[in-house]
């Protein structure tokens, strides 16, 4: 009898030690909440967070592609149909796009700046993709 005692003493021991090893899995206090005003229901929304490996923007479309910060790379394409500007779908650190905003994101008209981060919404309603840009600290 003493023996399983102290088996299971020795398990509990071990199962806390793995415990603090482990990571702890996410809670929803961590999840990033969705721009206000965004038209897409929760349940067919996704946001790709991370550092923009490209970056094109032309006449009808702009594409993206994110390295996310869960190691995936996520292409999507912002439609803006007979323009090259898509700020209307573009919100900056959590705030609407303004005009002076191109020269945070942009060293030249469709060349980002280094270093740019940012948070796609993508919808699979086909509601249109919202980015949330992330400049680098100056």
């Amino acid at each position: 009898m003493q023996t399983s005692h102290i088996g299971a003493h020795a398990l509990a021991t071990l199962l806390g030690l793995l415990a603090a090893l482990l990571p702890a899995a996410p809670s929803a206090a961590q999840r990033v909440a969705p721009p206000e005003g965004l038209a897409c229901p929760r349940d067919r929304l996704t946001v790709y967070s991370g550092a923009v490996l490209s970056y094109q923007r032309t006449t009808g479309q702009t594409s993206l592609r994110i390295r996310t910060d869960s190691a995936t790379t996520e292409s999507m394409r912002i439609r803006n149909p007979g323009s090259r500007d898509p700020s209307r779908q573009f919100l900056i650190e959590r705030a609407p796009f303004a005009a002076a905003d191109w020269a945070r994101i942009e060293s030249a008209p469709g060349k980002l700046n280094p270093g740019m981060r940012a948070a796609a919404w993508v919808c699979n309603d086909g509601t249109p993709t919202l980015v949330d840009w992330m400049p680098p600290p100056q």
